[in-house]
């Protein structure tokens, strides 16, 4: 007991997202009868396999302290590119294309964002729009559809009782990640150059590899998210996927990244994109208007941020009273030594 309350202590943000998800899960599972169900927990997986890879690529981005807004541009190039392509190449062929365009897009913003010093919102804005206009030339401002839905049929299939092959795919790349962020030289540095990048940089980490990294990586994630979604629904449209950085920014707030930089975890983007998941799942079984729903998004946005900067606010107050502690009791010391010295020997 006394272990987990020293976790809860150091961990507050992550603590306060797993809260919320059980709570937001709970509430769903008690009034609705269908939502603790088999199906259900599947139908949530496969809303897991797409916005989890956005909510990591965000996570990881907002970590290193920049952010990328074309994500959705990019995923729905990616899907573009797979579903016209897949009926003349293979499906293997068209996704393993889609997903080395989306990485070098990621890997060359990253390049500009180091060389040239200038913000990720910035950039990522031009290339936002920029990319929305590649994907409507590569589709021919059409819906593009495949002929053969053998494949959406495979990746939809049901695996495990709650997973399919794509939400498996997801996970999986959730673990690397996770442990390439925990135990290696360059994601210790994603996370210095995000918490302290001045002092980083002093220290001699170079802001080139690690902005690279994260970019190259959110482009894969989104590249990824794209191929599955072409893949699974057999259609692609290159103005699609708009939602998609509104609700990975929600997931990975609800995770427990800072603003800030430098704080937040793979855990955490998995347990926000779960409870953004539990919440849009369980409005559907409620038949709420779409608007309702990025409403109860935006609230559910407030009532973290709101937390995490009470949670903030509190962790400096106890760090400025225990340093405020130690002044006093070095005064305290100091005191009783030049009191010892003053004193006339008998």
């Amino acid at each position: 007991m006394e272990r987990l309350k020293n976790w809860v202590t150091e961990n507050p943000d992550l603590s306060f997202a797993i809260l919320l998800s059980v709570s937001v899960y709970t509430f769903f599972a008690i009034t609705e009868p269908l939502f603790f169900t088999h199906r259900t927990g599947f139908a949530i997986m496969e809303r897991f396999a797409v916005l989890g890879l956005v909510g990591l690529a965000l996570t990881l981005c907002i970590i290193a302290g920049e952010i990328d807004l074309s994500i959705g541009s990019n995923a729905a190039l990616a899907a573009v590119v797979t579903v016209r392509f897949t009926d003349d190449w293979g499906a293997i062929n068209a996704l393993l294309f889609a997903l080395v365009i989306s990485t070098s897009i990621g890997a060359i913003q990253g390049y500009f964002i180091a060389y040239l010093r200038i913000r990720a919102i910035v950039l990522t804005v031009g290339t936002l729009m920029l990319l929305r206009g590649v994907a409507l030339f590569a589709a021919e401002e059409k819906t593009v559809m495949l002929t053969d839905f053998r494949i959406p049929d495979f990746i939809s299939t049901k695996m495990l009782g709650y997973f399919s092959p794509a939400s498996l795919l997801v996970i999986a790349m959730f673990v690397a990640v996770g442990l390439f962020m925990a135990f290696t030289r360059y994601g210790r540095e994603i996370y210095a150059i995000g918490g302290a990048r001045k002092e980083a940089l002093a220290s001699g980490v170079s802001l080139q590899r690690p902005m690279i990294i994260v970019f190259a990586i959110s482009g894969f994630c989104a590249g990824l998210g794209g191929v599955i979604i072409g893949l699974r629904s057999g259609t692609a449209q290159a103005l699609g996927l708009q939602y998609l950085l509104l609700a990975g920014t929600v997931a990975a707030f609800i995770g427990g990244v800072s603003i800030l930089g430098g704080k937040g975890g793979v855990i955490g983007a998995a347990i926000g994109t779960l409870t953004v998941n539990f919440l849009n799942t369980g409005l559907v079984f409620n038949v709420t208007p779409s608007f309702m729903v990025q409403l109860y998004l935006g609230i559910l946005l407030l009532v973290v941020i709101m937390f995490q900067t009470g949670s903030r606010v509190f962790e400096e107050r106890q760090r400025r009273g225990q340093l405020l502690d130690d002044v006093d009791r070095r005064r305290r010391i100091l005191s009783d030594k030049i009191a010892g010295l003053r004193r006339p020997s008998g």
